[in-house]
């Protein structure tokens, strides 16, 4: 081999592992070899140009080498050469969408072609079948690729068919063998130090788990990927698309978000025109989720014409609709034609339930503007479909229907309509999450929830109020699971459903009919309904809440008082010995102001507090702090005082007030008060019960000033307990103590996702436990008190669900929870615990035990004002715990004295 032969080797060497470095090169020795007539030399280094541009997504480049190539290797007379050159061809082919011309390149290549490079074009031609859905014929290429590769020791394509054969099996919803196969691709590159494939066999591990349903490992996959495909100089490509709709699958919006902005960038640059407009599609979703009403209408705007340009008929009209919805959404002026012929045209390209949305949307334009009659025929349209079709298009379906009925005068038969749709959300309840990767519809579920709930507030109906408010709690815009469910058999039937569901949109972009699909996704979600009702733990929580009775019966003398927000006005709805009432209590507008002020003043005072300042900022603001509590207790709880008196109280406060601190108002100090985020859930909590004995454990984080004085000052009031503090405070060690515990304290820095309650996390020593980890525990805790920032408060998404550390823990498992809903001082929290955990260890309940803890320690400067005011009680508070009395030890009070000459910081 001539030197020169040999530099084109080792430029197609470089290619595939280090196309940055491979071009120049190859450019090199291809003008060289040129001007000396060596063809067989041009053949290679021209092909090792194609391959590396095709790595780097520069697909007009990889075609005009590659061509070259195969010239090059014709005037050599090299029948290996032109093979091999072919098959590069083939793969840019259908990289380009020209799967006819890619099949014909290398069927050619085969004639040509023997042993190990036909080898390598049957794993480059079952990469071909596979874009094609031929699945059989592909496997069968791999099958008889992969032994001869292994043979030859062909790391690098060997590394190509088994990572291709992973993507195969995964297909198949058969995910043990796809990681097997995916995991020994990357021991050879691992091995044989190839790069570029490792990036790819990462970012497939990433979308194998998101088919499976283990967000949390997808997403640690495909972080890894983007910093691998960054370091290479590779573009991004489809990664960065997957990588955001994966996010946006769990409500991670933020970060979804700038991952659609990095996907559009990379997609312009690359010049990827096929793509490009997907990821503008999929940035307008996301804008519309956070309310950037704006960048949705630009984007989606953009992305119609670029569809229009390309001739994808069926993605131009979904982003049309996208268009009307920004516009809806930013109160612009839309005509009922134009959501008509949006109807019919995204019916028309297979998208059923956008195209309900948009009969909806025509029918609702037409009742607002008092045109009755073409309405009706809206409507009625719409609602033909509550019979068949996949779940949520019948849940909407039975929405028009309610519409209709109202419309028509039938009050009751609206709400029949209504009742009806909330039945099949129920029966689909574990269903939903997987279906709904993207957001490309602004009514969610909750939408027939509030319909439901204006129509009973109307009619004075206190019951009835109170139960669409529930609904209406459990059923918005859920979030898709972390991780999938322990029923084997639940997770492998959500798992081809969410394939089908991805099959769903390749078929709509390739412009091919998916009946037959949409027929398989309707059998799925039948079969998942019926799985869950035969195997009741399985399913994920009702949808449906509790009669009043039920709730009467648990709540005893204690008063249920649900707050909840309708057309800008606040309402709450009281239950009291099994009566319940409905009370108007004005506008929203300045009982949110109000709540604002409040979690302001007591960050200040807390701020103030932790340097000890006691200054002209400290007193303005616990005067500010006064004047906003007295206001709240007037317009939340003065108007319920004949109907509550001075019962203890469970409060499930909306959104807008969840942070308001309920010991601080004047008619609750000193009253045991319950907050849940719902009435469900504190009805599920008050049924459970701790197991005895039970078992103590207190955990202090890192980086919290005074959390190991805390947690030894805390267990010295229990029997027994387990202490995990410093470099023993691991996520494994923790976990393994909270199983089945009774109680358990944890002193840490929390972080609260307002997107995803599931990954809202604790700092511990070995970094963040989320809620999904604590989900995997076999028992949740009984009771937790978490002495850290913000990690009580709920937290609302688009669409109004209630969200937060606190539905997590409580539909976990978890009766009972005591957090902060707002930044608490350290050292006056020490305080304000050591006096809740020994009124829990006399024998108190927990409500009544930090009431009393609160009376008697806020009286102690503005700082332990702060500490008392930012905690509560939240869920069941009515039990005490099944353990032993144990008093404070001697030598508690020095712990004691030492804290309070200790520097402290607000919790964050």
């Amino acid at each position: 081999m001539t030197e020169l032969a040999a530099r084109a080797q080792e430029a197609m060497r470089l290619a595939a592992s280090d196309p940055g470095a491979a071009t120049p090169l190859a450019a090199e020795v291809a003008r060289t070899a040129r001007q000396a007539h060596e063809w067989s030399v041009v053949c290679v280094a021209e092909r090792a140009l194609g391959v590396a541009a095709m790595q780097q997504s520069r697909l007009d480049h990889a075609l005009r080498s590659l061509r070259a190539s195969v010239v090059a290797g014709l005037r050599a007379d090299d029948r290996v050469a032109t093979g091999e050159a072919r098959m590069s061809l083939a793969s840019a082919l259908m990289m380009s969408g020209r799967p006819q011309r890619s099949f014909q390149e290398i069927d050619r290549a085969l004639t040509d072609l023997d042993g190990l490079p036909a080898a390598r074009a049957r794993t480059q031609r079952a990469a071909i079948y596979q874009d094609l859905g031929r699945l059989d014929e592909a496997l069968d290429d791999l099958r008889r690729a992969l032994p001869v590769l292994r043979a030859a020791g062909d790391a690098q394509w060997a590394t190509r068919a088994l990572s291709n054969r992973g993507l195969l099996h995964a297909t198949r919803r058969e995910f043990g063998a796809a990681r097997r196969d995916l995991r020994a691709a990357g021991h050879l590159c691992d091995e044989h130090e190839l790069r570029v494939p490792a990036a790819f066999v990462e970012h497939n591990l990433a979308w194998v788990d998101s088919q499976a349903g283990d967000v949390p490992s997808a997403l640690a996959h495909m972080a890894a990927a983007t910093t691998m495909f960054t370091d290479l100089g590779l573009s991004p490509g489809s990664l960065l698309t997957d990588h955001a709709e994966l996010l946006l699958s769990v409500r991670l919006v933020a970060e979804a978000r700038s991952v659609a902005e990095d996907a559009v960038a990379a997609d312009e640059r690359d010049g990827r025109r096929n793509h490009l407009p997907e990821s503008r599609l999929l940035l307008s979703t996301i804008a519309l989720v956070q309310g950037d009403t704006r960048t949705a209408l630009s984007s989606a705007e953009t992305a119609a014409r670029e569809f229009a340009r390309l001739r994808r008929h069926e993605w131009r009209a979904l982003a049309d609709f996208s268009r009307i919805q920004a516009l809806v959404a930013a109160e612009q002026p839309v005509a009922p034609t134009r959501c008509r012929r949006a109807a019919e045209e995204l019916a028309e390209a297979g998208w059923a339930v956008p195209a309900l949305e948009a009969r909806l949307l025509a029918g609702w334009l037409e009742l607002g503007r008092g045109r009755t009659a073409e309405a009706r025929r809206d409507l009625a349209e719409a609602g033909r479909a509550r019979r068949f079709g996949p779940a949520d298009a019948r849940a909407r379906a039975w929405l028009g229907e309610a519409m209709l009925r109202e419309a028509d005068g039938r009050r009751a038969g609206a709400v029949s309509a209504l009742r009806a749709g909330m039945r099949v959300l129920e029966d689909h309840r574990a269903t939903i999450g997987a279906t709904e990767l993207r957001a490309h519809v602004s009514l969610h579920r909750g939408a027939i929830a509030r319909m439901g709930m204006r129509l009973a507030v109307e009619d004075g109906d206190a019951r009835a109020s109170l139960w669409w408010a529930e609904c209406a709690k459990a059923t918005a815009a859920p979030a898709r699971d972390a991780r999938p469910p322990a029923d084997a058999t639940l997770a492998a039937l959500l798992a081809e459903l969410r394939g089908v569901m991805e099959s769903i949109g390749e078929r709509r972009s390739e412009q091919q009919p998916t009946g037959a699909l949409t027929a398989r996704q309707v059998t799925l979600e039948r079969e998942v309904r019926d799985h869950c009702r035969q195997h009741p733990g399985s399913s994920a929580r009702s949808v449906l809440p509790p009669d009043v009775p039920a709730l009467a019966d648990a709540l005893g003398r204690t008063a249920l008082v649900e707050y909840l927000e309708l057309a800008d006005e606040l309402l709450a709805v009281t239950v009291v010995d099994g009566r319940t009432r409905l009370h108007r209590l004005g506008p929203a507008e300045r009982v949110v102001h109000l709540a604002e002020q409040v979690p302001f003043a007591l960050r200040r005072l807390a701020r103030d507090g932790a340097a000890g300042r006691t200054g002209d900022s400290s007193l303005a603001a616990a005067r500010l702090l006064a004047r906003a509590c007295a206001a709240l207790d007037e317009a939340l709880v003065g108007p319920l005082l004949q109907a509550v008196g001075d019962r203890p109280l469970v409060v499930v406060p909306t959104g807008q007030i969840d942070s308001v601190p309920w010991s601080l108002l004047p008619r609750c100090a000193g009253r045991p008060v319950s907050v849940s985020p719902s009435a469900t859930l504190w009805l599920v909590a008050a049924g459970r019960r701790a197991a005895e004995p039970g078992r103590t454990v207190v955990v202090a984080g890192p980086g919290l000033d005074g959390a190991r004085a805390e947690a030894q000052i805390v267990a010295a009031l229990h029997t027994s307990p387990t202490v995990l503090v410093g470099p023993d405070a691991t996520a494994r060690d923790v976990a393994a103590a909270m199983d089945g515990a009774a109680l358990v304290h944890l002193a840490a820095h929390g972080r609260v996702r307002s997107d995803n309650p599931q990954f809202s996390s604790l700092a511990l020593a070995d970094g963040p436990y989320t809620v999904y980890d604590l989900e995997r525990l076999d028992r949740a805790p009984h009771q937790v008190v978490l002495a850290a920032c913000d990690t009580g408060r709920s937290a609302l998404v688009a669409g109004g669900e209630i969200l937060g550390f606190t539905s997590a823990l409580l539909a976990g498992g978890t009766a009972t929870l005591v957090a902060p809903v707002v930044p608490v001082p350290d050292v006056a929290t020490v305080d304000l615990m050591r006096a809740y955990h020994r009124a829990l260890s006399a024998g108190r309940a927990p409500a009544d035990a930090l009431a009393a803890a609160q009376e008697s320690t806020g009286r102690g400067g503005h700082a332990a004002l702060a500490a008392a005011a930012g905690f509560v009680q939240l869920g069941y508070g009515g039990q005490p715990l099944p353990r032993e009395v144990s008093p404070a030890p001697v030598g508690d009070s020095d712990v004691h004295d030492t804290l309070l000459t200790a520097p402290g910081a607000a919790r964050t």
